[in-house]
Protein backbone atom coordinates (compact mmCIF):
# COMPACT_ATOMS: atom_id res chain seq x y z
CA UNK A 1 0.00 0.00 0.00
CA UNK A 2 1.50 3.15 -1.32
CA UNK A 3 1.96 6.73 1.24
CA UNK A 4 -1.70 7.78 0.26
CA UNK A 5 -3.63 4.97 1.01
CA UNK A 6 -2.26 4.52 4.92
CA UNK A 7 -2.80 8.72 4.62
CA UNK A 8 -6.17 8.02 3.88
CA UNK A 9 -7.03 5.33 6.36
CA UNK A 10 -5.34 7.56 9.14
CA UNK A 11 -7.60 10.87 8.06
CA UNK A 12 -10.79 8.28 7.89
CA UNK A 13 -9.81 6.63 11.41
CA UNK A 14 -9.04 10.06 13.18
CA UNK A 15 -12.36 10.96 12.24
CA UNK A 16 -14.08 8.49 13.38
CA UNK A 17 -12.99 8.49 16.83
CA UNK A 18 -13.31 11.96 17.19
CA UNK A 19 -17.01 11.51 15.91
CA UNK A 20 -17.12 8.72 18.60
CA UNK A 21 -15.24 10.77 21.68
CA UNK A 22 -17.98 13.51 20.82
CA UNK A 23 -21.00 12.07 20.43
CA UNK A 24 -20.76 8.75 22.05
CA UNK A 25 -21.69 10.65 25.42
CA UNK A 26 -24.35 12.75 23.84
CA UNK A 27 -26.32 9.45 23.26
CA UNK A 28 -25.69 7.79 26.91
CA UNK A 29 -27.08 10.77 28.04
CA UNK A 30 -30.10 10.37 25.94
CA UNK A 31 -30.53 6.90 26.58
CA UNK A 32 -29.85 7.11 30.61
CA UNK A 33 -32.40 9.69 30.58
CA UNK A 34 -35.39 7.92 28.33
CA UNK A 35 -34.61 4.82 30.98
CA UNK A 36 -35.33 7.56 33.91
CA UNK A 37 -38.24 8.62 32.31
CA UNK A 38 -39.54 4.69 31.55
CA UNK A 39 -38.46 3.30 35.31
CA UNK A 40 -38.06 6.03 37.41
CA UNK A 41 -40.68 7.43 40.44
CA UNK A 42 -43.41 9.95 39.61
CA UNK A 43 -43.11 12.73 41.56
CA UNK A 44 -43.47 16.55 41.34
CA UNK A 45 -40.81 19.49 41.72
CA UNK A 46 -41.49 23.42 41.63
CA UNK A 47 -38.63 24.99 39.14
CA UNK A 48 -37.13 27.18 41.77
CA UNK A 49 -34.82 29.05 38.63
CA UNK A 50 -33.85 27.95 35.98
CA UNK A 51 -30.66 29.34 33.15
CA UNK A 52 -29.63 29.08 29.67
CA UNK A 53 -26.39 27.24 29.79
CA UNK A 54 -25.98 28.64 25.48
CA UNK A 55 -26.11 24.88 24.36
CA UNK A 56 -28.95 23.89 22.18
CA UNK A 57 -30.17 19.88 21.26
CA UNK A 58 -31.97 19.19 18.10
CA UNK A 59 -32.86 23.21 18.11
CA UNK A 60 -33.61 23.38 21.46
CA UNK A 61 -32.08 25.08 24.33
CA UNK A 62 -30.53 23.32 27.43
CA UNK A 63 -31.51 24.77 30.67
CA UNK A 64 -30.43 24.06 33.92
CA UNK A 65 -33.27 24.42 36.03
CA UNK A 66 -32.66 24.19 40.50
CA UNK A 67 -36.05 21.95 41.01
CA UNK A 68 -37.84 21.39 44.48
CA UNK A 69 -38.24 17.79 44.23
CA UNK A 70 -41.69 16.44 46.34
CA UNK A 71 -41.61 12.65 46.24
CA UNK A 72 -45.22 10.23 46.91
CA UNK A 73 -43.96 9.34 50.10
CA UNK A 74 -43.31 12.70 51.37
CA UNK A 75 -39.46 13.04 50.46
CA UNK A 76 -38.60 17.04 50.11
CA UNK A 77 -35.00 18.45 48.45
CA UNK A 78 -33.61 20.14 46.06
CA UNK A 79 -31.37 19.39 43.33
CA UNK A 80 -29.66 21.65 40.24
CA UNK A 81 -30.99 19.42 37.06
CA UNK A 82 -29.99 20.43 33.11
CA UNK A 83 -31.77 19.26 30.40
CA UNK A 84 -33.31 20.46 27.01
CA UNK A 85 -36.66 22.70 27.58
CA UNK A 86 -39.36 21.60 24.20
CA UNK A 87 -40.27 24.52 22.46
CA UNK A 88 -44.11 23.97 23.42
CA UNK A 89 -43.16 25.16 27.19
CA UNK A 90 -40.60 27.15 26.67
CA UNK A 91 -43.03 30.60 26.72
CA UNK A 92 -44.86 29.17 29.68
CA UNK A 93 -42.04 27.54 32.09
CA UNK A 94 -41.06 29.91 34.90
CA UNK A 95 -40.18 29.93 38.37
CA UNK A 96 -42.76 29.01 40.58
CA UNK A 97 -44.30 26.41 38.25
CA UNK A 98 -44.98 22.46 39.18
CA UNK A 99 -43.68 19.98 36.67
CA UNK A 100 -43.91 16.39 36.66
CA UNK A 101 -40.52 14.58 36.88
CA UNK A 102 -39.22 11.25 37.10
CA UNK A 103 -36.68 10.13 39.94
CA UNK A 104 -33.73 7.52 40.02
CA UNK A 105 -35.18 4.72 42.33
CA UNK A 106 -31.00 4.32 43.82
CA UNK A 107 -29.74 7.95 42.92
CA UNK A 108 -32.83 10.30 44.26
CA UNK A 109 -30.57 13.54 43.16
CA UNK A 110 -31.02 12.10 39.14
CA UNK A 111 -34.35 13.21 38.50
CA UNK A 112 -35.92 14.26 34.77
CA UNK A 113 -38.41 16.32 33.34
CA UNK A 114 -41.47 14.55 32.22
CA UNK A 115 -42.41 16.86 29.41
CA UNK A 116 -44.55 14.54 27.71
CA UNK A 117 -46.61 14.55 31.00
CA UNK A 118 -47.07 18.50 31.99
CA UNK A 119 -49.93 20.15 31.21
CA UNK A 120 -49.89 24.22 32.28
CA UNK A 121 -51.67 25.16 34.95
CA UNK A 122 -55.07 27.08 33.82
CA UNK A 123 -55.25 30.72 34.14
CA UNK A 124 -57.21 31.89 36.84
CA UNK A 125 -58.81 35.20 36.62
Amino acid sequence: MGTAMWMSMAIVGGTTLMLACVGLPFLIVARNGQRLLATGIAAQAVVESMADTGMTVNGQPVVSFVLAVRTDDGQAYRVTHRQSLPRIPMGVVAPGVTVPVKVDRQRRERVRIDWASWRPAPNRA
